[in-house]
């Protein structure tokens, strides 16, 4: 039996596991209600999302999909280590211990497990916008991008209230120096490009690929969400942060957000609009 349908499942798991405590989690940080028995719930997410990405690239794209996860994390553990070590290229912060466990006792693993749910995330959407248009480049220009808004959303979430982290290098964005999003932009563009250049455009399964048109509307559903699972992460996340970011009275982070959000809702109606009927 091949292992792909199996990581396919943990996958779908892992996502709905997420699902089912967002609501929950969204209110009660956006409230400051996190009771003190939940502090670990933040770390706990940002693993399950983790899982979530890497069970889903080596479900869709079996072996190429574990060297791509693999040296995705690899880069985004290097550059927090070094960027926590030395202040490149980020700016010099310090992680507090709020999340746990800490590898070699400076980076978070939950932090590396989410900079996968980031990029591989902001490649989808990425690879998603564009379309057949553009090539690695222009696809690893967007997913750069994409990343930062990102973060335009997490910092203030992060560092002023949930503290997981702080700056030591001040700046003009709610304290973060902007030579941190020049840093997320860089590493945003390498992970897509390692992705676009070991992944194929489709996964490994041939159902994988099938139309969801001839499905019946659960299997659709379950079908969608299992082709999109960093996408919708991604999508997620965002809502969390614009939520927690709106609640809190920081409204350049909340705008990215928002922006983001409907740029999102367009583009996916027009994409809805110009999929093929079927029957």
């Amino acid at each position: 039996m091949s292992p792909l349908p199996v990581f396919r499942m943990l996958s779908l798991v892992c996502f709905f596991a997420y699902c089912a405590v967002f609501p929950g989690s969204t209110i009660t940080v956006a409230l400051d209600a996190v009771p003190a028995w939940g502090l670990w719930m933040g770390a706990a997410m940002l693993i399950v999302q983790g899982l979530a990405v890497i069970f889903w690239a080596l479900g869709m794209y079996g072996a190429r999909g574990a060297l791509a996860v693999g040296l995705a994390a690899v880069l985004a553990w290097a550059v927090e280590h070094i960027g926590e070590t030395t202040g490149l290229p980020f700016g010099r912060y310090q992680y507090t211990d709020m999340l746990q466990p800490q590898i070699l006792g400076v980076v978070p693993v939950p932090i590396t497990l989410a900079w996968l749910m980031a990029g591989f995330g902001s490649w989808q959407l990425a690879r998603l916008s564009l379309g057949a248009r553009g090539g690695r480049i222009a696809l690893a220009t967007l997913t750069g991008v994409l990343i930062v808004v990102l973060d335009l959303q997490i910092e203030t979430v992060a560092t002023l209230i949930n503290t997981y982290w702080f700056w030591i290098d001040d700046g003009s964005y709610y304290g973060v120096p902007l030579q941190n999003f020049a840093g997320w932009w860089v590493v945003g563009f390498l992970i897509a490009l390692i992705v676009a250049t070991i992944l194929p455009r489709n996964g490994e399964n041939e159902s994988d690929r099938m139309p969801l048109s001839i499905l019946a509307k659960r299997e659709r559903i379950v079908a969608f969400v299992w082709q999109h699972v960093p996408a919708l992460l991604y999508i997620l996340s965002s809502i969390f942060f614009t939520a927690a970011n709106l609640a809190h009275g920081y409204p350049l982070a909340s705008l990215a957000g928002v922006i983001f959000l409907i740029v999102a809702v367009w583009i996916g109606a027009i994409r809805r609009q110009h999929r093929p009927t079927h029957g």
